[in-house]
């Protein structure tokens, strides 16, 4: 409680929700009645039962290091005499891979189609089917927003029309821009940024007199719920991706019936990924670091260059001729051949030309 309340909490909020996850994680495993009870030995039997529950390496190994960090702040107040020792882990590739994958614009537009078979409004009256629609409707219109800015979860539920405080749409300028402040965004810098040209067309759409409040507003089913969490607008997505059978990666959530791994199906960060992997064919990486807001364009090169390389070798197969390449196959000299009728071919059309 001390450390959540005296140093955590000058974390950012995403962060102060990890930490207190992790103390769920040592109050359920270990159940500690005093500080030195947390030792190498229960923290040994506490990742087996992590691994066990399912959790990924990176994920338990990630949370080894918020409890780490509380005890050495524990230290640091003279509440413990030294930090445990905490088990190692097998050393990681330095690339970081991809826990979803870009989806497409047909994913996309069947996530859209299933959008009425997950909202579950009940009524069967013409005032409870208008408020269906309109959920529906503000759900459509999130999809395609987050399809079309590249917009994190929060950033995107923070986006204000007329309201600096958070991330605002700036139009006063030559060209519409993202005014973001440091509170507000991932990054923590207060940053001007450019929106696509994609994303301008479509918040065109919105009639001027409704340009106002926030941005996106993906209603709940419950009346009395003005604004949704951003916990439940994922596993909202999350359930939309599922119900159109988008299926992104092989780790998913463990199914509380069969107690099995299911798949992993898209989420509101494979739209993000989406909208990356297109922009990065059209811009140069650094461009690219500043529309994704990384910090490090590091980032932006592991995580979007590789698409790109294989861009670049379907054009090459693609640029090969397939009978050729085939005709090679079955007969190797044939490569030979066709590469000695080529050069003789040139000398002559030079002697011709002479």
């Amino acid at each position: 409680m001390r450390y959540e309340t005296e140093e955590a909490v000058a974390l950012a909020a995403r962060t102060q929700e990890k930490i207190g996850t992790v103390f769920n994680y040592v109050e359920t495993h270990i159940n500690p009645t005093r500080l030195v009870n947390v030792n190498e030995t229960k923290i040994s039997a506490m990742v087996k039962a992590l691994r066990e529950k399912g959790l990924e390496e990176v994920t338990i190994k990630n949370s080894l290091g918020h409890l780490k960090a509380a005890l050495n702040w524990a230290k640091s107040q003279k509440l413990i005499g030294k930090v445990p020792d905490f088990p190692k882990f097998k050393r990681a590739r330095k690339k970081k891979a991809m826990r979803g994958r870009p989806i497409t614009k047909e994913e996309l537009e069947r996530m859209i189609a299933v959008i009425p078979e997950v909202i579950k409004y009940p009524g069967e009256s013409d005032k409870s089917r208008q408020r269906k629609a309109e959920i529906v409707a503000s759900w459509e219109f999130y999809l395609w927003g987050l399809w079309w800015s590249g917009l994190r979860l929060e950033e995107s539920l923070n986006l204000h029309w007329d309201n600096e405080d958070g991330i605002c749409i700036d139009l006063t300028g030559e060209f519409p821009m993202f005014r973001i402040r440091a509170e507000a965004e991932k990054g923590a810098k207060d940053r001007l940024l450019p929106i696509t040209p994609e994303f301008y067309d479509f918040l065109q759409e919105v009639p001027e007199d409704e340009r106002t409040g926030y941005v996106f507003n993906p209603q709940a089913m419950r009346r009395h719920i003005d604004r949704m969490l951003p916990s439940s607008v994922s596993k909202t997505v999350a359930s939309i991706g599922e119900r159109a059978n988008v299926v992104v990666g092989d780790k998913g959530n463990i199914d509380k019936k069969t107690g099995e791994r299911k798949p992993r199906f898209a989420s509101v960060h494979d739209l993000r990924r989406a909208f990356g992997v297109r922009w990065s064919r059209r811009v140069k990486v650094f461009e690219l670091k500043e529309l994704m807001r990384h910090e490090s364009i590091t980032t932006t090169e592991e995580f979007y260059l590789e698409e790109n390389a294989q861009d670049t070798a379907r054009t090459i197969w693609g640029a090969c001729d397939a009978g050729l390449r085939n005709s090679s196959r079955n007969n190797p000299k044939s490569v030979e051949n066709s590469g000695a009728d080529e050069l003789s071919q040139s000398v002559a059309d030079k002697e011709v030309r002479k």
